[in-house]
């Protein structure tokens, strides 16, 4: 099983599919609360032979380690920082998923040279929300007070999509540390990430499903908070996005991950135009209902 040691701490890394050869790019992942880098597993599937995906498990999540310390959203930047050190990676997208976007947009902020954009799935940068907040509270204290087993089910089944997916799922959510599971969910409850987002400088996608309401309104709080960032709904699609949508979601990713690499390719209003056409064949749209999209703001961006 590979391993890396930061300290004392050994951090499980999932061996790249199909080669890894990540000639268009290498993404590091980031799960939110009490489950794995597994969630994951069906994007890499669809990623993975043309870009590097780095899918680990977070401190006492999963098979990785737990440590003697509290975990921070800043501990969990730094950690995926040095993976990239000894993975001998210069640079990388982050992608997160759920809560996850929180230690994503920390990364983007402590280490802007190494993270150099990012895509956030069904995102936030605050949960302010009752039911959001409630989801989260809950697997604080009942990771004080229950047995981790009814917490790892319903993780998983909140997320997956077949029977062999929710057992996968169960399954390496029952290995973590119930304690870390405490400190990740607290960090994401703290205030004050949102009043410095303004400050990230790299290009950020926000996906979001256009049937999850409560995603869509989040998604495009963070778009007008995020100086340099584009905001896409999937049409039909609710808000589990890495395990109900990977298809449609890794389509979305790479055509974003490629303009940033390549901005030719929606150099000019009518290249924009065609872009959009060709994301919306496949279910995407521009903008969220109810907020002020973006799409001319981005035009003019692109004109000479």
């Amino acid at each position: 099983m590979p391993f890396f040691h930061i300290g004392d701490v050994g951090l499980y890394v999932q061996e790249p599919a199909a080669g890894g050869q990540g000639r268009e790019g290498t993404v590091i992942c980031v799960h939110p609360p009490c489950l794995t880098s597994r969630l994951f597993g069906s994007i890499e599937d669809q990623l993975g032979a043309t870009h590097r995906l780095i899918r680990w498990d977070i401190r006492g999540h999963g098979f990785s380690d737990s440590g003697n310390s509290r975990m921070t959203l800043g501990m969990i930047a730094e950690d995926m920082r040095l993976l990239l050190d000894k993975l001998d990676v210069k640079r990388a997208y982050v992608c997160a998923y759920g809560a996850g976007s929180f230690p994503a947009l920390a990364a983007l902020l402590l280490h802007p040279q190494r993270f150099v954009g990012g895509m956030l799935l069904s995102g936030s940068a605050a949960y302010t929300d009752i039911r959001s907040r409630s989801k989260l509270q809950a697997a604080y204290i009942s990771s004080m007070l229950a047995p981790k087993e009814p917490i790892a089910f319903k993780a998983a089944w909140s997320e997956a999509r077949t029977r062999t997916e929710f057992e996968e799922l169960r399954t390496e959510a029952k290995l973590g540390d119930p304690a870390r599971w405490r400190d990740y969910a607290a960090a994401c409850l703290e205030d004050g990430l949102e009043r410095r987002v303004r400050h990230i400088k790299q290009p950020v996608l926000l996906l979001y499903g256009a049937k999850d309401s409560l995603g869509g309104i989040y998604a495009s709080r963070l778009h007008r908070l995020l100086p340099n960032s584009e905001l896409f709904g999937i049409n039909g699609a609710k808000g589990q996005l890495a395990t109900h949508e990977p298809v449609t979601t890794s389509f979305v990713m790479s055509r974003w991950m490629a303009k940033q690499e390549h901005p030719e390719l929606a150099d000019t209003h009518d290249e924009r135009e065609a872009l959009l056409r060709e994301l919306s064949d496949h279910g995407v749209k521009e903008g969220a209902e109810g907020s002020v999209t973006h799409a001319q703001t981005l035009r003019n961006s692109y004109v000479h």
